[in-house]
């Protein structure tokens, strides 16, 4: 039989989950900058990368979730003005 050792340092594993937040970052981050919401894209790519760097994709899934939810909730009215301008005829 063949066995294979894998050992891997606290290093390594932050490393691996750091590079599956990126990956998972990458959906914030493009939503972000299609919605016109590029603060939100870039604050959950880089959440995502470091919460993967520090439990993984335990940390880096939610991060991502919250965010995405953030981008895609529906936004907020914006208030028009009802000013009368003095050029208006009103009837």
């Amino acid at each position: 039989m063949i066995f294979f050792q894998l050992r891997l340092s606290i290093y390594d594993v932050a490393m691996m989950g750091a590079a599956l937040g990126f990956l998972f970052g990458l959906i914030p981050l493009i939503l972000g900058f299609i919605r016109k919401e590029r603060s939100y894209g870039v604050f959950g790519f880089l959440g995502s990368i470091i919460g993967g760097g520090i439990l993984g994709v335990l940390l880096s899934v939610p991060i991502v979730a919250i965010f995405t939810w953030l981008i895609l909730r529906k936004p907020k009215v914006e208030q028009t003005s009802t000013a009368v301008s003095p050029d208006s005829d009103i009837s």
